[in-house]
């Protein structure tokens, strides 16, 4: 009975890869197709007595391939091996089964004391209605099948305490921890909070790279946002077309402008936003996925002349290999003036508005300086604490990412800090 499709991915060295093909050994009589993605080498496929196939597609058509073949194939079960992993010798064929009722086999992957569930043995017919995110709406490959599981119901789930796993030693870099933390989120349960209602606005411009993973951040959370309002600021590439690929999603509305700057970009969207509160997320960043249901529980407390709420950042370098290098996290603190507000060592974030106060002050001051197209965060929330009765909540709570590339107009911009501030403080 061939009923079990094999897929070994993010297999680094040709040795790991011969070893984990050769661990397959007591499942043979189970096992109709082994499919290799993207094989650090080429395999001797004559030795192993079960068809091996090679797929070669672009990093980011990884989760594409997989869905294809998922969704056309003819086999019952789909099992997943990556990297490095390797099937123990007391693995019992018999025992590779699914109770009625049960679409997939978890196993805990561990760095430490943290641990990532991850998707062992899957029913395919499962994949017609559950496919893979693309790699693009995903801070870091590595959170494509954490990433998958989280729509994947917890009754549907079995998790398998059997050791059928070896794992190759953990990477235990400041990197991969953090990674782990944040893919460990995934898995909360589901939690619907219906007030006070949020809205998510974000502009983009030349943003295509990074766009996708922004967005795709804002609805991989365990409480959706009410609102996301997008508008592309005159974009030379297809940040426009990305944007419009998400209108199909509850309270997605998409703009597109002549490019004018962030602050006419995001004014733009002001008389759309009828939430209570409006979050602003950068295109090139991306939320955490409790951070809808963590800001919400937040704002549920919020003093009622409170006019923004905001918490830390975690900060990430983005590395000419396309990976993430993790740096720190970013503490906030309290903010009681204007003259404390100028000495803070910005960007002050993530930044949740209350919508009333921030339609009273017409939205984002476009300053003289640079035609209005630089630091309009710090131009809206220096207006914003001057107004009568006026206070900023800080709260310390990490569930915003930012990330750090050499094409960030922020970036390329420092220098002109100094600059602005005979401009930051007027009205």
């Amino acid at each position: 009975m061939r009923d079990i499709l094999v897929f070994f991915l993010n297999y680094e060295s040709g040795v790991s890869l011969q070893q984990a093909l050769s661990s397959l050994s007591s499942l043979k009589p189970r096992i109709k197709t082994v499919y290799l993605i993207h094989p650090p080498t080429a395999i001797d496929k004559q030795q192993f007595q079960y068809e091996i196939q090679t797929i070669a597609v672009p990093n980011g058509e990884i989760a594409g391939a997989l869905n294809t073949l998922l969704q056309t194939c003819d086999s019952t079960y789909a099992l997943f091996l990556h990297n490095g992993d390797t099937l123990c010798p007391n693995i019992q064929p018999n025992r590779l089964t699914l109770p009625s009722g049960k679409a997939v086999m978890t196993f805990k992957q561990a760095i430490g004391t943290q641990y990532v569930e991850q998707p062992f043995l899957v029913r395919t017919a499962f994949f017609q209605e559950k496919t893979f995110a693309d790699l693009d709406h995903l801070p870091f490959p590595d959170a494509l099948f954490p990433a998958w599981l989280q729509n994947v119901e917890t009754r549907q789930i079995v998790q398998t305490k059997d050791p059928w796993i070896k794992r190759p030693r953990a990477n235990t870099s400041k990197s991969e921890r953090e990674k782990y933390a944040y893919m460990m989120k995934y898995r909360r349960a589901k939690a619907e909070i219906p007030s006070p209602t949020l809205a998510i606005i974000m502009s983009a411009f030349n943003m295509t790279d990074y766009l996708e993973t922004a967005i795709a951040s804002c609805f991989l959370q365990q409480s959706p946002p009410d609102q996301l309002l997008m508008i592309d600021d005159g974009s030379e590439d297809n940040s426009y077309e990305k944007m419009c690929k998400w209108k199909k999603k509850r309270g997605v509305k998409v703009f597109k402008q002549k490019n004018g700057g962030k602050a006419r970009a995001l004014n733009a969207l002001l008389p759309h936003i009828t939430t209570d509160f409006v979050m602003e997320v950068d295109a090139d960043d991306w939320l955490d996925p409790d951070a809808l249901f963590t800001i919400k529980k937040k704002l549920q407390h919020l003093p009622k002349h409170a006019a923004v709420l905001y918490g830390n950042f975690r900060r990430w370098k983005q590395q000419p290999t396309g990976t993430l290098l993790y740096k720190t996290i970013a503490k906030g603190k309290p903010v009681r003036s204007a003259s404390e507000l100028m000495s803070y060592p910005f960007p002050l974030g993530p930044r949740i508005y209350r919508t009333t106060m921030l339609k009273q002050i017409n939205g984002f001051p476009v300053t003289p300086f640079e035609n209005g197209r630089l630091y309009e965060d710090v131009s809206v929330l220096m207006k914003l604490i001057k107004q009568p009765n006026s206070v900023f909540c800080y709260d310390d709570f990490t569930v915003y990412n930012i990330r750090e590339h050499p094409t960030s107009i922020t970036r390329l911009n420092h220098h002109k800090w100094n600059a602005f501030l005979p401009y930051a403080d007027s009205d």
